[in-house]
């Protein structure tokens, strides 16, 4: 059976992905790389359910770096073991589920070959997608957690409180605190789990330390960036952690008079890019997939959306072509007719003699 969204979802979508496991045993359930709270917290909640309702264990695999300080407090602080995909032979597991990524989007470690038993998500839907055994895609919902959290009241389960804050913090990251790509679904889910949630764990997860090393990228991103009209561009040269683009171009967008934001850079091999709006009536996902056409991978929502695109075995100097045909394209997009730009933080001034 295959399901798309809320028009075409079963009447109990949970129990009908319970039946298409069956009897099967040995299940993976994989997250997108670089995994982010709310793939966390959904992938930890599926393998709940299971646990729950089919008395089956189920492993939670992942590619790429938990990089964020607040996802491996997540992780470490509410006990969810999770087991790098480089160590695993997905060939050993009868039942594959993708949760908050599809088959073919660039930012999972699925095989290219093959294709996974189940997919839940709240992105729009793939082609791909449409041929596995079991989709339940939602684009009209904030987050994949909200779609877990139905799941487990369709099928009567209690979170404990590790779980209702995990899916609470996935929510609640995912959508910004329901300011970006909400729903009403969001809304009912963030307000069942948040009586079961442990408010001081909570508390610790969103505002963990983090190295000196993050306020040093920060500040070279801001002194990197430039400003188009209402847009700006960070070009954030190497990067240490992958996620770093994402929150800068969230943090950036907050400025005044700021519509746009993208951020740029190379992580390993892969050029990353963040997109984020303000303006209303369009798609960050859109704009991200126009960008990457014919270059890499991308995709997202109303608001916020990202990419990839491989710099394997390319030259530093056909590295930065593709940088700025990035931007270029990005500003075509948004309709930024002068491309002179300005630097966002001014020269810093001369401080001989400043004591």
């Amino acid at each position: 059976m295959a399901f798309a969204g809320p028009s075409h979802t079963p009447e109990n979508p949970a129990k009908t992905m319970l039946s298409v496991i069956g009897r099967k045993r040995q299940i993976l359930i994989m997250c997108h790389n670089n995994p982010d709270p709310d793939t966390i917290a959904s992938a930890a909640a599926l393998r709940f359910i299971l646990a729950q309702s089919l008395k089956r264990k189920a492993v939670i695999a992942y590619g790429g770096i938990v990089g964020r300080s607040e996802n491996r407090h997540l992780i470490r602080r509410l006990k969810i073991d999770m087991i790098q995909i480089t160590e695993l032979n997905i060939d050993n597991f009868s039942v594959l589920a993708l949760l908050d990524s599809q088959p073919g989007t660039g930012n999972n470690s699925m095989p290219p070959k093959i294709l996974p038993h189940i997919v839940i998500d709240h992105h729009p839907l793939r082609k791909k997608t449409a041929r596995c055994p079991f989709f339940d895609i939602r684009p009209q919902y904030g987050s994949t957690s909200t779609i877990l959290t139905e799941y487990l009241r369709e099928l009567d389960i209690e979170p404990d409180r590790r779980l209702a804050t995990a899916l609470y913090y996935g929510l609640e990251t995912d959508t910004q605190g329901l300011s970006r790509s909400a729903s009403k679904a969001d809304l009912n889910a963030l307000n069942y789990l948040f009586p079961k949630i442990a408010p001081r764990t909570l508390a610790g997860i969103e505002r963990p330390s983090v190295p000196k090393s993050y306020y040093i990228k920060f500040t070279e991103a801001i002194s990197k960036s430039v400003q188009y009209d209402d847009v700006i561009i960070s070009y954030m040269g190497t990067l240490n952690n992958p996620d770093i683009p994402a929150e800068m171009a969230d943090f950036l967008l907050r400025m005044e008079n700021i519509r746009w934001t993208l951020c740029i850079g190379e992580y390993k091999d892969d050029l990353i890019l963040s997109v984020r709006t303000s303006r209303r009536g369009w798609i960050a996902g859109n704009i991200a997939l126009r960008i990457v056409k014919g270059l890499g991978t991308g995709g997202g929502h109303e608001k916020a959306a990202g990419g990839r695109i491989s710099l394997k075995n390319l030259k530093p100097d056909e590295r930065a072509l593709i940088t700025r045909k990035v931007a270029d394209r990005f500003l075509k997009i948004v309709a930024v007719n002068d491309r002179t730009g300005k630097p966002l933080i001014p020269s810093a001034p001369d401080r001989d003699g400043i004591k």
